[in-house]
């Protein structure tokens, strides 16, 4: 499960993905993705890559991005801080990557493959194989300087519906927290997200209890309460048209993936 973070990582972390759809996010890190079987289509800034296997895929710093699985897919994703690439960071200031999406060298691909996708790691091992993997990628595009534009209520939008999807939010009460008019960002949502807020919501809601339901023990009525659902009837029927089973059949059914990372919201419990 991907993680929603309003910090800065100070770590490495890594997970096995399979089928992966997660609605839009951003985050203070890098993010890599390598696609291991099947497609997938990444959204980065409203602008849609889309990946085979064998592909990789970087992701930079407070970067709005989404995932999507065209029909199958299995990656693998590994999510560091940028304090792990500091000459790098410093480059990609107010510059975005023309192309995001790269292969790597056999020796490349060996030696990411053995320290950034492995739980056991050297530290020195890490960082010389995230330089090799970023002058590899930055030998087959090119930085271009981010244009401005209004995307900062768009990061202030999806910041608060990260931190507060738990809770019985409404775009309602968004607007009168941002002080903001309804009608104003109900439209500017719909335009900039491609979604309505309320299928926004769900999607995250859903993609955290499919994480609950993946990774501890805990009974379907509870997973529903934190996420944020008054009852497991409104859990249910979201689960259903959004994974096709219901959140029995998925927790049975579907192998635990490797997560190395917290749930995907920073709430304290």
């Amino acid at each position: 499960m991907l993680l929603y973070e309003s910090h800065h990582f100070d770590f490495i972390s890594n997970y096995d993905s399979a089928n992966l759809n997660f609605p839009s996010h951003l985050h203070r890190c890098f993010e890599l993705i390598f696609v291991v079987g099947g497609e997938m289509d990444v959204m980065i800034e409203q602008k849609n890559y889309h990946l085979h296997t064998g592909q990789y895929l970087l992701i930079l710093p407070n970067e709005i991005h989404s995932i999507a699985t065209v029909s199958q897919s299995r990656a693998k994703i590994c999510i560091f801080s940028p304090d792990y690439v500091t000459t790098f960071q410093s480059m990609i200031e107010n510059r975005s990557l023309e192309n995001p999406v790269f292969d790597l060298s056999v020796q490349a691909k060996m030696l990411v493959s053995k320290t950034l996708f492995k739980d056991d790691f050297n530290l020195l091992e890490q960082k010389a194989s995230l330089y090799l993997l970023l002058a590899e990628l930055m030998a087959q595009t090119t930085l271009i300087k981010t244009e401005k534009k209004d995307s900062a209520l768009l990061h202030t939008l999806l910041t608060y519906i990260q931190e507060h999807f738990t809770e019985p939010i409404t775009l309602q009460s968004i607007a009168v927290t941002l002080g903001y008019s309804y009608n104003y960002l109900s439209k500017y949502f719909n335009a900039h997200v491609k979604t309505s807020f309320t299928e926004f919501l769900n999607d995250t809601r859903i993609s955290y209890g499919c994480h609950l339901l993946r990774t501890t023990e805990k009974n379907i009525t509870e997973i529903a309460y934190l996420c944020g659902y008054e009852n497991i009837r409104s859990f249910n029927r979201n689960f259903i048209k959004k994974t096709l089973c219901t959140p029995k059949e998925y927790r049975h059914t579907l192998p635990a993936l490797l997560v190395s990372q917290q749930p995907i919201h920073n709430k304290k419990s």
